[in-house]
């Protein structure tokens, strides 16, 4: 693939680290794979703009922690809209919040004794340095979950070639994301969870398990910093 026409959706702290795999062998079968897809009338989310937006978001000089999920929500609106926006369980696009997110918010809140602001949008969280990614960038109209194989050398490269994950908080929420273990550093501070949609699917609770108190205790002994989860002004 060509890098340049890469370089306008990911953040110039990005660029040499994701260049040589963009540029790869790996990344052109993605992308004949994507054109194929659509090509035969299959619908894929998020929109082409936004399949690198966790990269555009988070720079990689402010990186503190990963958050790693299934895939992007593979629902679309009424008028054609994918509601994935990029970032992980995040859904500027519509403006209102999926079960999955409701859930991480109510999570959030009965951990923390707080207020949130249940923000569509949790590019506030990359802005403080957290990644919030999916375990595939892309994935097909009503069926979740449908990329992850595709996107796997991709996720391989990023966590064995780009980042050192010694020291960082990583959350791995469902069954999906604890592919990447073996692929992390040993000295990662590994956080396992079920993903918040499994709980949406049944109607229930998300329990945290205490995540959130978890990233922040880590972050505060090791960067002396810790993420404000309800603060949407960052």
């Amino acid at each position: 693939m060509d890098f340049e026409k890469f370089k306008e959706y990911l953040h110039e702290s990005w660029w040499d680290r994701l260049k040589p795999f963009i540029e790869s062998e790996e990344c052109d079968k993605i992308y004949e794979f994507l054109k194929h897809e659509t090509g035969r009338g299959r619908k894929i989310a998020p929109l082409s703009s936004n399949v690198w937006r966790a990269f555009k978001e988070t720079p990689f000089d402010e990186l503190k922690g990963i958050i790693l999920g299934f895939s992007p929500y593979h629902t679309f609106t009424k008028d054609g809209k994918p509601i994935a926006d990029g970032i992980l369980m995040s859904c500027s696009v519509t403006g209102y919040l999926q079960p999955s997110l409701e859930n991480f918010y109510m999570a959030m809140e009965k951990e923390l004794g707080i207020k949130s602001d249940r923000n569509p949008s949790l590019s506030y969280l990359c802005h403080q340095g957290l990644l919030m990614l999916n375990l595939s960038l892309t994935v097909e109209k009503n069926k979740p979950g449908s990329h992850i194989s595709i996107w796997e050398p991709f996720m391989k490269y990023l966590f064995e070639e780009v980042i050192i994950t010694t020291g960082m908080p990583v959350v791995l929420l469902g069954k999906e994301s604890l592919r990447v273990k073996k692929y992390l550093s040993p000295f990662t501070w590994i956080i396992e969870l079920s993903h918040p949609a499994s709980a949406a699917y049944i109607g229930g609770e998300w329990d945290s398990e205490g995540m959130f108190t978890k990233i922040n205790t880590i972050l505060k002994e090791n960067n002396n910093f810790e993420i404000k989860w309800n603060n949407t002004n960052i």
